[in-house]
Order: C-alpha cells, then sequence, then structure tokens
C-alpha cells in the first residue's frame, strides 16, 4: 500500500471516528438527568469528537490548497495541540473564505455564531477538558498547581445560564420542582449550540469549497449536514455514536 493510500485510508477514518464521537457526545448528553450526573464521560467525547472533526477539516483545506497532504507542522503539539479555541479559530481563518462568506447566504450566519459567545463559552470548557482539565481531579490529588476549573462545575454553570435566561423554566420549577422537563430541554438546548457547530463544519465539506476530496465524504456527516434549524436540539442520538 502506497502512503498516499494509507493516507487517505486514515482521513477517512479519522472523520468517521470524528463524527461517530460526537454523535455519542450528544447520546451523552441527552441522558444526563435525575440518577445520571456523569458530565465527564460526555465532555471527553465531545473534546475528542469536535477536536477530530476540525483538524480533518483543515487536512482537507490543505489538501485542496497545496496539492499534498499536511506535514505534521500544521498542528501545535503537546497541550496546545488540544485547544479547540485555537482549532475553531483556524477553522473560521481558513475555510471561512471570503467569497465563501460573502457568496453564500448562511455562510456569514454560520460565520457569526462561530464568534458568538453562546457558542464559544461552551466550546472553551471542552478546550480546557482537552488540554488539561480532564485530570483536574488526579492534579488535586498529587498537589499539582491545578490550571483550569472543574469541568463539571464549568459546564453546569453554562446549563445554568441557560435556565435563568428562561422565564417559563423558573416559572416551572416554582409550580412542580420535580418535573424532568426542564433538565430534558436544557440537554436539548446544548446539544442544539453543538449540532449547529458540527453543522457549519459540515457545510464547508458541500458549499465551503475545501476541496473535491472532502466532497467525497459527505455520507460520512450527512446525519450533520441535512439538519434544519427547526430540527436543531430534536434529534435522540444513540449512546454507540454508531456511523450513519
Amino acid at each position: 500500500m502506497s502512503s498516499e493510500l494509507r493516507r487517505t485510508l486514515a482521513l477517512g477514518q479519522e472523520l468517521l471516528n470524528a463524527v461517530s464521537l460526537i454523535k455519542a457526545g450528544f447520546g451523552q448528553i441527552q441522558h444526563i438527568g435525575s440518577g445520571n450526573d456523569f458530565y465527564h464521560l460526555p465532555l471527553l467525547t465531545l473534546a475528542s469528537g469536535f477536536e477530530r472533526f476540525m483538524k480533518v477539516t483543515l487536512c482537507f483545506r490543505c489538501l485542496e490548497g497545496n496539492g499534498s497532504f499536511p506535514t505534521k507542522a500544521i498542528f501545535p503539539s503537546g497541550r496546545r495541540g488540544h485547544d479547540l479555541n485555537l482549532l475553531l479559530k483556524k477553522i473560521r481563518t481558513e475555510c471561512f473564505l471570503v467569497d465563501y462568506i460573502n457568496n453564500v447566504p448562511v455562510a456569514q450566519s454560520d460565520f457569526e455564531y462561530l464568534n458568538s459567545k453562546g457558542l464559544l463559552a461552551f466550546v472553551s470548557v471542552l478546550s480546557d477538558f482537552g488540554q488539561a482539565a480532564r485530570y483536574h481531579n488526579l492534579d488535586v490529588i498529587v498537589g499539582r498547581q491545578v490550571q483550569t476549573n472543574d469541568p463539571d462545575a464549568a459546564w453546569q454553570r453554562l446549563e445554568t445560564e441557560i435556565l435563568l435566561a428562561r422565564k417559563d423554566f423558573m416559572d416551572e420549577i416554582e409550580k412542580n420542582p420535580a418535573s424532568n422537563r426542564i433538565r430534558i430541554e436544557i440537554n436539548n438546548e446544548v446539544v442544539s449550540r453543538l449540532e449547529r457547530l458540527a453543522r457549519a463544519i459540515a457545510r464547508l465539506y458541500t458549499i465551503g469549497g475545501i476541496g473535491s476530496e472532502a466532497k467525497r465524504y459527505l455520507v460520512y456527516i450527512g446525519c450533520f449536514l441535512h439538519l434544519t434549524d427547526a430540527g436543531l436540539g430534536t434529534k435522540k442520538y444513540e449512546l454507540s455514536g454508531r456511523a450513519p
């Protein structure tokens, strides 16, 4: 098997892994609730899935722009290699080209969303988790200086912000404190925000101009590509993250 073929096969497999991890993470978020507060699992799954999705996308962009696979210099090494904020910035600057934003109506909307506070707050928690926060408790145990906040607490604070922003949620808590509807709605809102991120990246494979090679893998990303605005946050995901 030639080196070129091995790299092509690896690129496709990594995209498939990314999609499966993200879908599994969405399913895990949807199962958070009474009797299940294990946030570590969806944070781990989503951080890995979005890191892989963005890195593979940048590899396709490099293939289109340079006509060859990237070298290892394309991504930072060590902890910064897991920095989702950095990767998302590279997606915005290297993939959302001026012609794309100006000529494709949804591109401008996607670009603005990728800069929005409502998304970046969640991306930052996942980024911290991927870089160091997944070992937060071990760092505390061994007395190492803790460089990040408790990831579970950071994620729950973002959920609380969603709760406080919805008057109907607050009213229902007062009327029916035992209601599970609010938990489900918050989970769906979180999934909706991250689905929109996945969809914005997926659109690059068709109308974003990251290359003809990327178009060969549309079946892998169809689960995100075909999400409608009305459908965001409504789809039920399996915990297995089975490929589309």
